[in-house]
């Protein structure tokens, strides 16, 4: 998933137009809600789920850091999604 910045960020001589989220999440970006705060806990999952220096998520402009934001929830969010529906099909042992 690929988020277009309103306003891309410029760092030396390199120009950040978009920020590439993967469209699935691993462990290790579940352990960036180990970092206290809930702004730093984001910018933490957004800097792993694409592949970015957390300095550059720390300078998006507010309207662009939203956005990546509701992307990362939503990638969560389908997670939460996938257990809920495992839970509601998994088999039962059968009683002996």
């Amino acid at each position: 998933m690929k988020l277009t910045l309103k306003h891309p960020l410029t760092l030396g001589k390199t120009t950040v137009e978009a920020l590439t989220f993967r469209d699935y999440t691993t462990a290790a970006d579940y352990l960036a809600f180990d970092v206290k705060g809930g702004v730093a806990q984001n910018i933490a999952l957004i800097a792993n789920l694409t592949g970015t220096d957390e300095a550059l998520i720390k300078q998006l402009r507010g309207a662009d850091y939203l956005a990546a934001q509701r992307i990362a929830d939503r990638l969560l969010l389908t997670d939460s999604e996938a257990v809920a529906e495992g839970e509601t099909t998994e088999k039962k042992p059968a009683a002996s």
